[in-house]
């Protein structure tokens, strides 16, 4: 049976590294993956807005684009931090995106516009940030909820201003990530 110091030491423990592990990430890059992809999202949000046309020939070299400062974001830290990968993590967040992904041909037979592949595709991917805040820390968890929310109510309720809540869920990220680097203790 475990003693009540026992139990105390073990909690304080628990503590002390999940604080070390918020340490790690705000100084070590987190919120700069927040800010690549806020600054993606919002860049495409204006340019549909201003040039839909454009956006249909760019979009692609914006996602190659992040996903290029991604990995270079990753790999970076990568160097600085040494931790394993948590492979049950990275096996649950491929699973909801192939499952998302694969699902984009068989609803409504394909996809019928720009707004609605994007709105599927971030909803695809808000699942998975708030997999990783039940599975880590809960602030991706809230993450994933208001910028849910915001596709959701621009893509059902005030279709007009779709790509205006697009813009508002990349601020979202780019404000997540200075809540990350300057607040996160």
């Amino acid at each position: 049976m475990i003693t009540p110091e026992e139990a105390s030491k073990a909690l304080q423990d628990i503590e002390n590294s999940r604080l070390a592990m918020r340490k790690a990430v705000r100084s070590h890059r987190g919120h700069l993956f927040l800010w690549l992809w806020g600054g993606v999202w919002a860049a495409m949000a204006i340019l549909n807005w201003i040039d839909p046309y454009r956006y249909a020939a760019v979009n692609g070299w914006l996602n190659v684009f992040g996903a290029v400062g991604s990995f270079a974001i990753g790999f970076l830290q990568g160097r600085q931090i040494r931790s394993p990968i948590d492979k049950r993590f990275l096996a649950v967040c491929v699973t909801v995106l192939v499952f998302g992904y694969g699902m984009f041909p068989l609803v409504g037979h394909g996809v019928h516009g720009y707004a609605e592949g994007y709105a599927i595709s971030i909803l695809t991917w808000m699942q998975v940030y708030i997999i990783g805040g039940i599975w880590f820390d809960n602030y991706w968890i809230w993450i994933g909820i208001i910028v849910t929310a915001l596709i959701l109510v621009g893509f059902l309720l005030l279709p007009a201003l779709f790509w205006g809540f697009v813009l508002l869920a990349g601020l979202t990220l780019i404000g997540s990530g200075f809540y990350v680097r300057l607040c996160w203790r």
